[in-house]
This record gives structure tokens, C-alpha cells and sequence, in this order.
């Protein structure tokens, strides 16, 4: 009878240190994961595109913005809806009808789309972690406010207002 308390206590104390190790394991490569989020790739990215987008943090461990390239930024003078999508993604539709109907009310507003899977430097730079994400845009190519999800046509027009010149 004893004999079988003894294997029964060595399981135990296997099952034991293997959670242990397992749990160690876990834990060192969360740490790993967060000092890697926490220091900025020096992957220069493809060709092109890490020279011409500068990230731009307000302050420390806040949402990291940018500078996007000429062919995302606004017209002269004008602003642009520049959205982030998918193409699965059936909000994308409804976020794309959204941002057409205001742009077409309002001059000097543009509607941009990018594919997310075409653009992987962006998703990164400007911390894109849902589509539809849509960006207002300065000539500059600086991001002045951000609408993660389908964006009320009332909120996109007040998300705007402060940003657009009158008369």
C-alpha cells in the first residue's frame, strides 16, 4: 500500500514541476513580447516606405501616430478621410458609403481607401488594430483625429468641424 502512496506523491510532484516550468515559459515570453512592442522596429520595412512615414508619439506609451506619405495625405488646402480596411470586412462597405457622402457635400474633403493587407507598415506605424479605422488627414500627411468602426454620419461631421477652414 505504501508503494502506491509513493508513485502517487512522485506524480504529483512531476505534475507539479511541469506546470511550473510550463508556467515560467508563459511568463518569459509575455515579457519577451512586451519589451519587443515596447521598443521601435528598426526593420526599414520594403522599399520606400519606412523613409517616408515618421512616427510621431504625443507622449510616451500613447497611441503612436504619423506622417503618411504624399499619396495618402490631402489635397492643398483640403483634408482626406483616409480609411483602413479590409477586404472581408463588411463594415468597410459601410464605412466607405459614410465617407463618400460626406466628402461629396463638403469641398476640399477626400475619401483614400487602403487595403490593410497591402500596406502592413501603416497598420504598425499608426497602431491599427480594427478595420474600418478611418483618419482625418492634413495636406502635411498628419494625422489630426482617428473613428475606429462604422462612423455616424453627425460624428464624422463634428470629428471635421474643428479642422475645416470657413469662408
Amino acid at each position: 500500500m505504501s508503494g502506491w502512496v509513493l508513485v502517487a506523491a512522485g506524480a504529483v510532484l512531476v505534475v507539479i514541476l511541469v506546470a511550473g516550468v510550463v508556467l515560467g515559459l508563459v511568463r518569459a515570453r509575455r515579457r519577451l513580447a512586451a519589451e519587443r512592442a515596447a521598443t521601435p522596429a528598426d526593420d526599414p520595412g520594403p522599399e520606400g516606405t519606412r523613409r517616408d512615414l515618421r512616427a510621431v508619439a504625443p507622449r510616451p506609451g500613447a497611441a503612436v501616430s504619423g506622417v503618411l506619405p504624399r499619396d495618402l495625405a490631402a489635397p492643398p488646402g483640403g483634408l482626406a478621410l483616409l480609411q483602413l480596411s479590409s477586404q472581408f470586412c463588411a463594415d468597410c462597405r459601410a464605412s466607405r458609403a459614410v465617407l463618400t457622402d460626406v466628402a461629396s457635400e463638403h469641398p476640399g474633403v477626400t475619401v483614400r481607401e487602403v487595403d490593410v493587407a497591402m500596406r502592413p507598415e501603416l497598420v504598425r506605424l499608426l497602431g491599427i488594430r480594427r478595420t474600418p479605422t478611418t483618419l482625418v488627414v492634413d495636406p502635411a500627411g498628419v494625422e489630426l483625429a482617428r473613428t475606429v468602426g462604422v462612423p455616424r454620419r453627425a460624428d464624422l461631421l463634428g470629428t471635421l468641424a474643428p479642422f475645416r477652414r470657413t469662408g
